[in-house]
């Protein structure tokens, strides 16, 4: 066993920390490897990883971080002391494939580390054969058993010293201070000499736990070696795992705006470190905001392409303008600086910043809206039949089309609706709150159908905010519901006074004759199988 005690990181500063970091089980990690773990160590992902894996091994989180952020990461051929477990785990990690994804995956983000090493060092404990995390199990039992014992050595033998140093450290000659070490049963504090007696029995203790760990050490590396198939198997799972989680995780962060990494790219701040870790317990546990993003590739390329049958023809140029980026107008000499210059250049990197700032030069052609046309309202049906892949073609729809609003600069209002009373406005302005976007997603009322009462809030707020003049509705929806009432027809009526209000219902598997108070009906069997006949009801919006 070691000499001195296992550091507990939680308890030092960043100085004590960089001038002795903590072993570790690969060799050539520099100061600014430990610098910026002590920077990301406290992340929640990171926390909660070490609770599950604590047992098992020591710091497994930490050594999976520092093999996956590290530029160079070869193995120490000789483990450091206490840690052949863990070193095991990761000499068998190095030779295999998933690995290197893993790394890539990553590729030098610390935030994309934690969430990589977290992801798979609890993926791995609870795919492990049996056998090998029993035997785990007990080498890391010893091995705290060993280490608490040193550590109580080295507590009575600083007393021990404090004796020859007299009364100004407030101990007597013949005495310890009250409460360290074994107390007399008359309650007096021990001598010298019971503290002397008390130490020689824990160095025996001692010696006898460090054996033990050493032979429970080598039984779970035995055990990992007799199992080998398996061993490997759940390791190349684990990291399979954790590489389809992070490339999740990495493009959901970005499609709903929570930004990504620590990058001079622009990535997430500190300060939605935490709504990004509660992103991510949520992606792995909602099916829906899954089923959500596996329709939304689909949902932006449909939006995209209604938008360039808009602008075909427009192909006269007549000024440039600053906006937000749009490849398919983006200006000749943007287009330089964005592929030409290498990343990481100063070129480069202002290019990047110019686009977060919504400051880059576009083209615009004759005919075309500078500002796309007006704000949209889209009303979602969440009745108890919209469900699974019906409900995730609506909402990512409904996210395709809120994305393009967002790059346009155009006002985007939802109202999600089911029974009678069942509705509620979502307004996420031009920069929508992360978190409030994946519940308001999330949410669903499984009542009813009752269009009406949210349809007439549509056209209030149509009518009555100055930012929404000349705004569209499409309301999407797959219940039966009775003819519109006198006041709806009276309200829309007045509403169309004014140009520019359209209202594009899609009828799901119901009767035209429903939703004929709209400007434009689409009818749909089945939405899931008939999605390509949405692009008819959003053309009009774009």
């Amino acid at each position: 066993m070691s000499d001195c005690p296992l550091f507990d990181v939680t308890d030092l500063d960043a100085e004590v920390y960089l001038l002795s970091p903590p072993e570790t089980v690969w060799n050539y990690v520099l100061l600014v490897d430990h610098a910026t773990w002590f920077d990301f160590k406290d992340m929640e992902v990171l926390n909660m990883a070490h609770d599950q894996t604590r047992e098992f091994g020591e710091d497994i989180p930490r050594e999976a971080w520092l093999g996956l952020y590290a530029p160079t990461n070869p193995l120490k051929k000789v483990p450091p002391e206490g840690m052949n477990v863990t070193h095991s785990i990761f000499k068998r990690a190095g030779d295999m494939p998933e690995w290197q994804r893993l790394r890539s995956c990553v590729h030098m983000d610390p935030v994309a580390a934690a969430f990589g090493a977290a992801h798979f060092s609890v993926e791995l404990i609870s795919k492990l054969p049996p056998e090998v995390k029993e035997k785990m199990q007990e080498s890391q039992r010893d091995h705290d058993e060993a280490n608490h014992l040193h550590n109580q050595i080295q507590q009575l033998q600083m007393v021990v010293q404090s004796f020859g140093e007299g009364d100004h450290n407030g101990y007597g000659k013949g005495s310890a201070s009250a409460g360290v070490g074994r107390q007399p049963k008359n309650g007096n504090s021990p001598t010298l000499e019971e503290l002397e007696r008390e130490i020689d029995l824990l160095r025996k203790r001692h010696e006898l736990a460090q054996k033990k760990a050493r032979n429970s050490v080598r039984q779970a590396v035995d055990a990992m070696e007799k199992s080998k198939a398996r061993m490997e198997h759940a390791m190349a799972e684990s990291m399979s795992k954790s590489v389809n989680d992070l490339s999740d995780l990495q493009d959901a962060a970005q499609e709903f705006g929570f930004g990504w990494g620590l990058s001079s790219s622009g990535g997430v701040s500190r300060e939605q470190l935490e709504g990004l870790q509660e992103f991510a317990y949520f992606l792995r546990k909602s099916k829906n905001i899954k089923m959500i993003l596996d329709m939304l590739g689909w949902a932006k390329k449909m939006v995209s392409r209604e938008r360039r049958k808009i602008k075909r023809g427009r192909e006269r140029f007549t000024h440039f303008q600053i906006q937000d980026l749009d490849l398919e107008t983006l200006a000749p000499q943007e287009l330089i600086a964005m592929t030409a210059f290498p990343e990481g250049s100063f070129l480069h990197t202002e290019f990047l910043c110019r686009a977060l700032d919504g400051d880059l030069l576009h083209s615009q052609f004759e005919g075309q809206e500078s500002a796309g046309r007006g704000p949209m309202v889209y009303l979602r049906d969440e009745s108890g039949s919209m469900s699974g892949w019906k409900r995730a073609v609506s909402c990512a729809v409904q996210l395709a089309l809120m994305l393009e609003a967002r790059r346009e600069r155009r006002r985007f209002v939802s109202i999600p609706f089911s029974g009678v009373g069942q509705f509620e406005v979502y307004d996420p302005g031009h920069l929508p709150d992360p978190m409030e976007l994946v519940e308001h997603l999330e949410h669903t009322y499984k009542g009813g159908t009752e269009p009406y009462a949210p349809l007439k809030e549509a056209i209030r707020l149509i009518k009555d905010d100055p930012s929404m003049k000349s705004g569209d509705i499409l309301c999407l929806t797959d219940g039966a519901f009775g003819s519109p009432p006198d006041d709806f027809l009276e309200l829309l009526n007045q509403a169309r006074e004014d140009p520019g209000l359209k209202v594009v219902a899609v009828v799901i598997n119901g009767r035209p004759g429903q939703a004929d108070f709209a400007d434009k009906v689409v009818m749909v069997s089945d939405i899931f199988r008939d999605k390509e006949k949405l692009a008819d009801a959003i053309a009009p919006l774009l």
